[in-house]
C-alpha cells in the first residue's frame, strides 16, 4: 500500500497553492514525492523552487551549486523535490555546460554556496585518440584535482559523482573490463577517484546507482545526442535523489534511529499467539527472509545507527524471542530503546525521542502494518516512514532504497553509539533514585578532557559541527577545509571535549572554535560552541567555558565575543551567554562580550 496521496500530486499542489493553503501544499508535496512518476517529480520541483525559499519554515535554505561536464539544466528541480521529501530546503543553481573549473575559479568564499556538486561525464575519458589507459585516467584525475583545490579554497562541502559507462563499447561485455575497454577505463578512474577524494566529501557511486536501476532504463542516448544530458526521466530522478541525499548527509547527517516493529517485521507470525519458538525466523523459506533482515539491521547498528523497538504487544511476550529463541540474530542488548505496549505508536516515539534526547527528524519507522505507517505520517510528519513491502523478502531492498542511513563516513564513535545510549539508560535510573539533582551529578564521577582539534579527531569534530542542533550557539556548518583554516590562524582556539563517568565513555561531545578579531586583537571571537545533547545539563558547559577562559588568557586576550544566532532547534541555549556572564554588545544584535579580567570559574561537577 502506498502513502495516501493523490495520483495527480502536481494538480492538487497547484489547487492548494491557488487557494492560499501553501503550507498544506508543501506538506502534501513532502509526503508524496516518492509516490509519483519521474516527470511529476520534476514538475513538482519547479513549483517548489518558487515556493520554498519564500515560505515560512523552521530550517534555513541550503544553497547548492551543481556543475557538470554534461548538461545539468534539468537536475535542479529534481534535487529540490527530493531534498524537500526529507524536509530539507535547498536553492539549487547549475553552471554552464562543461565549465566546471571556470565557474569555480570565478567564485570568492563570500559568494560560494554551502555545497558544490561535481558531475563528471566520460566524453574525454572515452574519446577517440591514441592515449593509453593510464594517461587518460591521469588526465581526468588531474582535472578533478584542480576542481577539488578550488572547493578547498572556497571552504565549502563537496558532493562528488563518479564516472559511468552507458554500454560496454566495441570490445563487448567480455573484453571491455580489460585491454583498455570502456568498462576498464571507467573502473580505473573511479578507483583512483575514490582514493584521492578529499576528506569529508560525499561520494555518489553512479556505476552502482545505474546498475541498480539497469543502464538501459537509466540512460537515454537520444537525450545525450540532442541535449548533452545522458539520463532518462527515471535516471534523472534517481540521480537527483542521490544528490539530495548527499546534500542532506553533508548538512545534517544521516538519520540516527531505526524503529522496528516485531510481529511480521522482525519475525513471521504473532508471538503472543505462537510463543517465542512458534514464530518464523531462521530455518528455511519465510524464516530466512526475517533472518536476513535482522542481519541487515544488526550491521546498521554496528555502523552507528541506533536500533529501537515499538511493538503493540505485552512487554514480556515481546522480549521472549530475544531471550529464548536461538535463531534470533538480534538480542535485547542491540536495542537502545524497547517499547512494547498497547499505546499508540506515535506516542511511544515521542517518548523515545525524549529518552534518547533526539529530534523526531532523526527517526526512521519500519512497520509491516499500513495503518500504523499512515498514522505515523499523519501525526509525526518529521519521522521518515519506510513503505514496507508485503513480501518480507523485499524488506532489505525497501530500507536500502530509502537512503535514510547514507553517510559521509563512519568512524569508531559511530560504532559505540548504542553502548553510549544504553549507558544513558543506566544514568536515568540512577537519577530517579538520587536525593537531588546535585547529588545525582556528583555521583556520576564525571571527568572531562580538552583535546586540541587535530588530524586524529578532525572527522569527529566536523561530524559534530554538521549534526549538532540544540546546544549550538551559531549552527555554522563548517567544512573540513574551513575548520583547518581556522586551526591554522594565528591566535585561534580550536579544541574538543571528551567526557566519561562511572557508567561509560560519552566520547567527544563538544567543540569550541575561536579566532582573532581583525582590528580588535585583544578580543577572541567565539565562532562556534556546540555540544552533544547527551551531555546537556550536566555542567559540562561550565567546565568548557572555564577551559576556554584559561586558554584565552594564556593567548593574551582581554575578552571573548560570543554570538547567538537563533534557529528553530537551538532555543535551549538562547540565554546561555547571558547566564554565564556575557554582556550584550550595544548595537550588535545577538552579540555578547565576556571580560576575562572579571571572570571567575563557574561551579561544575566535572573534574
Amino acid at each position: 500500500m502506498e502513502p495516501n496521496v493523490s495520483p495527480d500530486l502536481v494538480a492538487n499542489y497547484r489547487r492548494l497553492r491557488k487557494d492560499g493553503a501553501l503550507n498544506e501544499a508543501l506538506r502534501l508535496a513532502r509526503k508524496g514525492v516518492s509516490t509519483v512518476e519521474p516527470g511529476q517529480v520534476a514538475q513538482l520541483g519547479k513549483l517548489l523552487q518558487k515556493d520554498l525559499p519564500g515560505s515560512a519554515g523552521d530550517t534555513p535554505v541550503v544553497e547548492v551549486l551543481l556543475l557538470g561536464q554534461c548538461t545539468t539544466t534539468y537536475l535542479p528541480p529534481v534535487v529540490t523535490a527530493w531534498a524537500w521529501s526529507e524536509g530539507l530546503r535547498v536553492s539549487v543553481k547549475d553552471g554552464e555546460y562543461d565549465q566546471v573549473l571556470q565557474e569555480l575559479m570565478q567564485l570568492t568564499p563570500d559568494q560560494a554556496p554551502a555545497v558544490i556538486v561535481v558531475l563528471p561525464w566520460n566524453q574525454r575519458l572515452l574519446g577517440v585518440g591514441d592515449r593509453g589507459v593510464a594517461e587518460r585516467v591521469d588526465d581526468e584525475l588531474a582535472f578533478l584535482g584542480q576542481v577539488w583545490a578550488q572547493v578547498v579554497r572556497l571552504k565549502v562541502k563537496l558532493v562528488q559523482v563518479s564516472y559511468d559507462w552507458v554500454h560496454p563499447g566495441p570490445l563487448g561485455y567480455s573484453l571491455s573490463s580489460r585491454r583498455g575497454g570502456t568498462v576498464e577505463l571507467v573502473q580505473r578512474v573511479n578507483a583512483d577517484l575514490r582514493t584521492a577524494l578529499p576528506a569529508g566529501a560525499y561520494y555518489v557511486d553512479l556505476e552502482s546507482v545505474s546498475a541498480w536501476r539497469g543502464k538501459a532504463e537509466f540512460y537515454d542516448e537520444r537525450n545525450y545526442h540532442w541535449l548533452k544530458q545522458p539520463f532518462s526521466p527515471a535516471g534523472l530522478s534517481l540521480v537527483g535523489r542521490h544528490l539530495a541525499t548527499g546534500v542532506r548527509a553533508l548538512t545534517s547527517g544521516r538519520r540516527k534511529v531505526l524503529v522496528l516493529d516485531l510481529d511480521n517485521t522482525l519475525w513471521g507470525g504473532v508471538v503472543g499467539e505462537s510463543g517465542p519458538h512458534g514464530i518464523a525466523v531462521g530455518g528455511t523459506g519465510e524464516g530466512q527472509a526475517f533472518t536476513a533482515f535482522q542481519k541487515y539491521a544488526k550491521r546498521l547498528k554496528d555502523s552507528g545507527v541506533i536500533l529501537a523497538v515499538s511493538s503493540k504487544n505485552n512487554d514480556a511476550d515481546a522480549r521472549e524471542p530475544f531471550e529464548k529463541n536461538e535463531e534470533m540474530v538480534l538480542k535485547l542488548t542491540d536495542f537502545a530503546s524497547f517499547h512494547a505496549s498497547w499505546d499508540p505508536k506515535p506516542t511511544r516515539l515521542r517518548l523515545m525521542a525524549m529518552e534518547l534526547n533526539l529530534g523526531l527528524d532523526s527517526f526512521v519507522f519500519f512497520d509491516d502494518n499500513p495503518v500504523e505507517r499512515e498514522r505515523m505520517r499523519a501525526e509525526l510528519p518529521e519521522v521518515t516512514v519506510i513503505e514496507a513491502p508485503v513480501d518480507p523478502d523485499l524488506y532489505i531492498r525497501a530500507l536500502q532504497e530509502s537512503l535514510a542511513f547514507e553517510a559521509v563516513d563512519v568512524n569508531s564513535a559511530d560504532a559505540e553509539r548504542t553502548a553510549q545510549y544504553q549507558a544513558e539508560s543506566s544514568r536515568r535510573a540512577s537519577q530517579e533514585s538520587a536525593a537531588s539533582p546535585e547529588d545525582y551529578l556528583a555521583s556520576l564521577g564525571m571527568k572531562a578532557e580538552a583535546q586540541p582539534v587535530n588530524g586524529a579527531n578532525l572527522d569527529r569534530v566536523v561530524d559534530l559541527i554538521t549534526k549538532t542542533n540544540q546546544f549550538n550557539l551559531t549552527t555554522r556548518r563548517h567544512s573540513r577545509a574551513a575548520v583547518e583554516e581556522m586551526m591554522a590562524e594565528s591566535g585561534s582556539v580550536a579544541f574538543a571535549v571528551s567526557l566519561a563517568d562511572k557508567f561509560g565513555d560519552y566520547g567527544l561531545i563538544a567543540v569550541v572554535l575561536g579566532t582573532k578579531v581583525l582590528g580588535e586583537e585583544s578580543l577572541l571571537r567565539l565562532d562556534s560552541w556546540l555540544m552533544s545533547c547527551r551531555a546537556m545539563g550536566r555542567t559540562v558547559e561550565h567546565w568548557t567555558l572555564n577551559h576556554l577562559a584559561r586558554l584565552a588568557r594564556e593567548l593574551g586576550y582581554d575578552a571573548v565575543n560570543g554570538e547567538y544566532v537563533p534557529t528553530a532547534k537551538n532555543v535551549p541555549v538562547q540565554t546561555l551567554l547571558a547566564d554565564f556572564g556575557f554582556v550584550p554588545r550595544e548595537g550588535r544584535v545577538g552579540e555578547y562580550m565576556l571580560k576575562l579580567s572579571s571572570y571567575s570559574d563557574l561551579p561544575t561537577q566535572v573534574s
